[in-house]
């Protein structure tokens, strides 16, 4: 690979391509190309959003893919959209030169999100659903400060918990079809954050919860929370460098 990469970045939950902005900036400064696509639904916080489901983030991704030109790149997937990123490698393996998974889910063709999650973050997230016409799922600030981004100051907690919107229903619930399992052929890394709450027992629900699932992948750690791309981006965009240079 030579030492300018084409990175594409896909934002997980509540979030949109806004939350890459610092690690975009480092990444650049190295001299690659970086994408970061918004997958539907990241508008106004009481848009509907029951219509969309993996095809529809699929499918924004495969537009910056695309765009980018003929060259593979490097796919980097946070937190849900390990979903995501495994679909699109699933669909062109060829544009893929590396596959990236930030504290992300690794899933198997026929599982969902939700079947991987602990019972009482699935029972969480349906009753959150349940309060919204679209199934829509919110975050609550109690739950963002105390289990994603407890290690950011105050003032970088609420301003970005500001900004985040309710997440589709159906990207998390809905089972995924793989043809092949195309994101342990890919050469793989995935990135584990040593501080991460977010899931219930903590960093080893990531590591080596879905690291386990990815037999020959490169496993770096970061000492940082589950929005590490808010409260440590010049780490994240580090391991990413070198992620690429491997």
């Amino acid at each position: 690979m030579t030492d300018t990469t084409a990175f594409v970045l896909v934002h997980g939950s509540w979030q949109g391509a806004w939350c890459w902005d610092g690690v975009r900036d480092h990444l650049r400064r190295y001299g690659h190309r970086v994408i970061t696509p918004a997958l539907p639904g990241r508008g106004a916080f009481d848009e509907d959003r029951s219509w969309i489901g993996h095809d529809d983030n699929v499918a924004a991704v495969l537009a910056a893919v695309d765009a980018d030109g003929a060259d593979p790149v490097v796919l980097v997937g946070h937190s849900l959209s390990g979903i995501t990123v495994s679909l699109v490698a699933d669909q062109r393996p060829d544009r893929i030169a590396r596959l990236v998974y930030c504290d992300a889910f690794v899933p198997e063709d026929g599982e969902s999100a939700a079947d991987l999650l602990p019972e009482e973050f699935r029972s969480a997230i349906s009753g959150l659903a349940a309060t919204r016409p679209d199934r829509s799922i919110p975050m609550p600030w109690e739950v963002w400060r105390t289990n994603f981004i407890q290690t950011a100051s105050e003032q970088l907690a609420r301003e970005s918990h500001q900004r985040l919107v309710p997440d589709p229903y159906r990207p998390v619930f809905e089972a995924v079809r793989l043809r092949r399992p195309v994101h342990r052929e890919l050469p793989v890394t995935f990135l584990a954050f040593t501080q991460d709450l977010a899931l219930p027992p903590g960093p080893a629900y990531w590591h080596p919860g879905m690291t386990g699932r990815l037999p020959g992948a490169t496993v770096t750690q970061i000492d940082s929370d589950h929005e590490v791309m808010l409260t440590a981006p010049e780490l994240l965009a580090d391991a990413l460098h070198k992620a690429a240079m491997e």
